[in-house]
């Protein structure tokens, strides 16, 4: 069918085609108004090393602030023995379901040594953590920052894939080799006592937010909520706490609530 303007007039043809770009041109800037509304309203998410036994309350508190906070999204990372350990813990089982019943992605612990583990060993505590609890996906300590350790990297995650699992998380707790940004679901660029500057997790904003994370422990405050929004241009998960010596992740931190309602907001 012929366009109606070409049956009509000059005058007409210059109003119908002004009237269409205006339409456009309205068109597009709905488009992008509504883009940009949607990724300015996506919370950031809270993950958290819950090296914590299922029976201890931190479990239960956790639940209890993502029913607070429902829009603030939750990773708990679970780690029975330094990994999945040898048997089944039927204790284990039930607090991952209870987690994942309150709204929680929860991922198994395990490390790589830098890229020098066996990545079959690897493999079978992924498969355990499978079966056995039905974790959500998996998490990678002592991540190698390094480019020449992709192809590592790629294996292990594509057997996370090709086991259903959905998430990925690597931790080298520092800057990364470009080459490595997107072989996991989320990277965590910084682990360290003490707030993160700018500068240390600003250096990925061509990627996005959202594949990026950071961990502080040792912050005796809760920093002010201007610090806390601040560090969210940079990183799609984080987590902040009072909690340090040898091991600050045996417990919450005191203020987790209230870092849950500063990043709900």
């Amino acid at each position: 069918m012929r366009s109606r303007c070409k049956l009509v007039n000059r005058t007409t043809i210059l109003l119908c085609v002004s009237f269409a770009l205006l339409l456009s041109s309205g068109m597009f800037q709905l488009s992008v108004s509504a883009a940009s509304s949607k990724s300015t309203t996506s919370s950031t998410g809270i993950i958290v090393p819950l090296y914590t036994y299922p029976t201890d309350s931190s479990w239960s508190s956790l639940v209890k602030i993502k029913e607070s906070y429902p829009s603030v999204p939750i990773i708990a990372i679970i780690n029975p023995n330094n990994g999945v350990g040898s048997s089944k813990d039927s204790n284990y089982v039930s607090g991952v379901k209870q987690l994942q019943a309150g709204g929680i992605e929860v991922l198994g612990y395990v490390y790589t040594n830098y890229g020098s583990r066996s990545a079959k060993t690897i493999e079978d505590q992924i498969s355990d953590y499978k079966n056995w609890y039905g974790v959500n996906g998996i998490f990678f300590d002592e991540m190698s920052s390094s480019g020449s350790s992709l192809s590592y990297y790629k294996i292990l995650a594509a057997f996370v894939k090709s086991a259903g699992l959905a998430v990925t998380v690597g931790n080298p707790g520092t800057t990364i080799s470009t080459n490595l940004v997107g072989v996991f679901s989320n990277i965590c660029i910084y682990e360290n006592p003490g707030m993160p500057t700018t500068s240390d997790i600003n250096g990925y904003t061509s990627y996005g937010r959202a594949g990026f994370s950071y961990i502080a422990y040792g912050v005796s405050n809760i920093p002010s909520k201007s610090t806390i929004e601040g560090t969210t241009n940079y990183v799609g998960y984080l987590y902040i706490t009072n909690l340090g010596g040898s091991n600050p992740y045996d417990g919450l931190p005191s203020y987790l609530a209230s870092e849950a309602s500063m990043l709900s907001s």
